[in-house]
């Protein structure tokens, strides 16, 4: 479908995102490919086309796109946990340990705010 004329930019990002849902990661990650390098700093393609890196077992591909998405948003606590999986996939665990411990903390940082948003004290459950 990508590269065919007169399928619009959103037809094809619908299409790659049934792809990936049906787990054809590999046909997902080729229309991906194309609507990465059309819109570049689009993170949710990046991820999506880092997650199908990832379940194709291509982790030099997956490790690239998530290193991008953390160049553009060194926040993006997802990233950085899709990141320590594929360098623990690797064997390169002393690298995934950092990216582990930033996905951690974020996402504690953002549980304790939705908390406190609700009106809630911040306890943690015993």
């Amino acid at each position: 479908m990508a590269g065919i004329q007169g399928v619009s930019w959103s037809e094809r990002r619908q299409y790659a995102s049934r792809l990936f849902e049906s787990q054809r990661y590999r046909a997902a990650s080729r229309v991906l490919t194309d609507l990465v390098a059309a819109a570049p700093r689009n993170l949710d393609l990046r991820m999506l086309l880092a997650r199908s890196y990832y379940y194709t077992a291509q982790l030099s591909l997956a490790e690239a796109e998530l290193r991008q998405v953390l160049r553009d948003e060194p926040a993006h606590a997802s990233a950085h946990l899709a990141l320590a999986r594929v360098l623990e996939r690797q064997h390169r665990c002393s690298e995934a340990a950092p990216h582990m411990r930033i996905a951690d903390t974020m996402t504690a940082r953002d549980l304790l705010a939705l908390r406190h948003s609700h009106g809630s004290s911040p306890r943690l459950a015993a």
